[in-house]
Formats: structure tokens, C-alpha cells, sequence
């Protein structure tokens, strides 16, 4: 009697085991003990969800994602402008891209070296600060139209690195020798000199020549909480990258006349850093016109242009002597 009793418990074993290792029956794994309600709360903690993702050919295939090597927002697509593989990028492997030391910057007729964070004022208007300036001779600072309301009256209040104040007023530019800048560059003549500056009888060297594509630049920006200056080093972008990024392609905010710089410094919020200098070769050559990440993160920076206009000329005459335009005629 005991023998056909244990035949018969062999082989339901026997069953259990194979239909558990089919994929259309679900042991409980409860099955074999005792009985634990599945709504206690100690029993439900065994079980752990798990984050729904999709597939890795379902992501290569999302033209919206932008590590989809297809997508033209890809830095490692080779048709990307931005991507450093790309045979039009020489990337310049002598340079240490990164954070980098505060800038400092030359006077054109003395040739000595200022800090920058000397040159860098902070503009208020009724009381409130709007942005940053920057002090490119004894009673002259440059900053950009965005940091102002269309309203906005021409008086601005400024405050030096040590906190001296000042008072100036937005002049046109044909009254400086900032003739034939950007019309979004903004000059304002102070009242009286600063106390404390090393300006004084002299100008700070703005560029003379126009910026390369993919030419290391240092780009500074004035952190008011720390009182202090933070600074990388980068380079220059192609402003195709820059339209891109920020969905511009009708070219309404980053013109041809502007300088693109990339910035993958990630930031929660848009930074209002208008008016903050561009630095290249100790000299002034950009103002941020777009603030960094605003209103999103896009990895790139916007710059107008600024240059001595007669170093320019200069320089283009030099480049026409040196071309022998005349043997090439004759």
C-alpha cells in the first residue's frame, strides 16, 4: 500500500517541477509554506519595482534623443559642428581646457597687467542691479544693450570691485573710439575717474584682428555672491553650433556678427551673465550679450564683438602691404 503511495508522490513532484520551468506557469513562491497574506506590509517589501525603461534599439531609434548617433544634436555625430572628431575641428591638444586661472588684461600704452576682476563693475539702475560692465579706459565702460529695458533712462550707477560707486552716463558710440562697433555694444561715460584705478591715462588692448574658429579663449563671469571671478578656458564654435543649440536656424539671435563659445558649465537656472567680458590673448574681445543657459541648458555662449577699430584698420593695411597687391596687378 506504502509503495503505490510514494510512486504517486514521485511523480506529482515530478510534474511540479517541469511545469514550473514553463514559461505559461507561475509558481507562488509562497507555494511550498505556509500561507502569507500578500497585502502585508513586511511581504510586500520583498518585492521591488522597477524602473520601466525602454530598449537600447528602441533609444538608437528616437530621433529625439540626443545620444542617438543619427541625431544632428549628438556631439559625436561627425556632421555636428561642435563634435571635436569632426576633420574641420583642429583641436589644439597644447591647451588645458577647463577651469582655469582669473584672466588679466594689458594696457595699450603703458603694456602692464590688470587683474581682470579691476576692470569688472556691476551696473544698477533704481536701485537694481542689471548686470556687468567693464572698464576699457580711465572714464569709459562697455557693456550690451540687453542689460536694459527699452525704457530705461541713459543714467546707470556702477560699483567697482571695492565697492567705490560711480556715475555715468550711455553715450553713442561715434563720440568713442569704438567707431563702427556692434550697435548692441552700450558705452557709458563716467562722471569722474575711480580712485583706485590702473587705467588712469590709458586704455585697456581690445582684439585687433578677428577671433578663429576653435581658438582657445578664456571666459571669465562675475559671481556676485563670492565677490570673485570664475574662469575656463574654451574655445571658439562655429555659429552654425550656436543656432543649432538654440534652435535658431533663421539666424535672429546669434547673427553672423557674433562670437559662439562653447560652456558645457551645466546650470539648474538661467545665469544672467550679460555684460561679462570675453578674454583672448590679454586683450577684450567679446561681450556676452545672452546670459549662460537661458532660458535652457544649450552649451554654448553668445558674444558681440569688440575690437579697436584703429588697430583694425592698421592690421588690414599691414595684411594688403604684405599681400604685394600691386606686383599681383602689374
Amino acid at each position: 500500500m506504502l509503495l503505490p503511495l510514494c510512486i504517486i508522490q514521485i511523480l506529482l513532484l515530478a510534474f511540479l517541477a517541469n511545469e514550473s520551468e514553463s514559461s505559461n506557469t507561475h509558481v507562488h513562491r509562497y507555494m511550498l509554506d505556509t500561507y502569507k497574506p500578500q497585502h502585508n506590509r513586511k511581504t510586500q517589501m520583498n518585492y521591488k519595482r522597477r524602473r520601466t525603461v525602454r530598449s537600447d534599439h528602441e533609444m538608437d531609434s528616437d530621433p529625439n534623443n540626443p545620444n542617438n548617433p543619427n541625431n544632428s544634436n549628438n556631439p559625436d555625430n561627425p556632421d555636428n559642428p561642435d563634435n571635436l572628431n569632426n576633420p574641420n575641428n583642429p583641436s589644439n591638444d597644447t591647451v588645458q581646457y577647463g577651469h582655469s586661472k582669473e584672466p588679466v588684461v594689458t594696457l595699450t600704452n603703458s603694456d602692464k597687467k590688470v587683474p581682470l576682476h579691476e576692470l569688472m563693475v556691476r551696473l544698477y539702475q533704481q536701485n537694481k542691479y542689471i548686470c556687468m560692465g567693464t572698464v576699457i579706459s580711465e572714464m569709459l565702460v562697455i557693456t550690451t544693450t540687453t542689460c536694459f529695458d527699452l525704457a530705461s533712462d541713459d543714467v546707470v550707477t556702477m560699483k567697482m570691485y571695492d565697492d567705490e560707486v560711480l556715475e555715468g552716463k550711455k553715450v553713442a558710440l561715434n563720440q568713442t573710439y569704438l567707431k563702427g562697433a556692434d550697435p548692441m555694444l552700450v558705452a557709458i561715460q563716467l562722471s569722474k575717474s575711480p580712485k583706485n584705478s590702473k587705467v588712469t591715462g590709458d586704455t585697456v588692448k581690445l582684439c585687433d584682428s578677428e577671433l578663429e574658429i576653435y581658438e582657445p579663449i578664456e571666459l571669465p563671469l562675475w559671481i556676485r555672491s563670492r565677490h570673485s571671478i570664475h574662469s575656463q578656458t574654451t574655445y571658439i564654435i562655429p555659429i552654425q553650433a550656436c543656432r543649432l543649440r538654440m534652435r535658431d536656424p533663421e539666424a535672429v539671435v546669434a547673427t553672423d556678427t557674433m562670437i559662439c563659445v562653447k560652456n558645457m558649465k551645466y546650470t539648474a537656472q538661467c545665469q544672467l551673465a550679460m555684460g561679462n567680458p570675453l578674454v583672448h590673448d590679454e586683450r577684450i574681445c567679446g561681450i556676452n550679450v545672452a546670459g549662460h543657459n537661458c532660458p535652457a541648458f544649450t552649451g554654448a555662449n553668445l558674444y558681440i564683438r569688440v575690437y579697436d577699430a584703429l588697430a583694425f584698420s592698421i592690421m588690414g593695411m599691414e595684411i594688403i602691404k604684405n599681400s604685394r597687391i600691386e606686383d599681383t596687378i602689374l
